[in-house]
């Protein structure tokens, strides 16, 4: 019954608004709508502003703006509806207030751009990648795998009889 609720609450979409240069997600589920939000604010030139409205995780949505920083070589700063306000870059977090509660609304800004790469240089298409590291990215894919025998389907690994189970 859980894990239905949980389902139906995660695949129920997002209402989302677009004002001017400021894009708005109402009802922001940050394990949703916080990795888009990072990736517009820092890669589509149009949006300068991201509205998330009554939020239900303020401090996942700091760890992924935190990721997104060191990800694209930028400075976000989030503010919250209650007070709290926080700015992460490469140089650490810092946040001023109390902490955000669940419920806040969230204003999300890309107020400063890395020095070496700049904002405009995030790619936001297909990357190439050289045969080299190609191979280096397969063998450590390899060492994940789990080698196929009796011992290894007695513990639980692969399919059974069908592929759903």
């Amino acid at each position: 019954m859980i894990f239905s609720l949980i389902k139906e609450e995660f695949n129920r979409p997002v209402a989302k608004i677009r004002d001017g240069h400021t894009q708005i997600f109402l009802e922001a589920r940050v394990a949703l709508c916080g990795p888009s939000s990072v990736d517009l604010l820092a890669g589509d030139k149009s949006v300068d502003e991201i509205r998330l409205c009554n939020v239900d995780s303020p401090f996942l949505l700091i760890g992924q703006a935190g990721i997104g920083s060191q990800d694209f070589g930028i400075e976000l700063t989030l503010r919250f509806s209650d007070g709290a306000a926080a700015s992460i870059s490469e140089q650490g977090l810092s946040l001023c207030g109390s902490p955000p509660k669940e419920g806040t609304d969230v204003f999300m800004t890309c107020s400063q751009s890395n020095k070496t790469t700049g904002i405009a240089s995030i790619r936001t298409d297909d990357i190439e990648i050289d045969l080299e590291t190609w191979r280096t990215i397969e063998a450590l894919a390899a060492k994940t795998y789990v080698p196929s025998s009796d011992l290894s389907r007695a513990k639980g690994a692969g399919a059974g009889l069908i592929d759903n189970n």
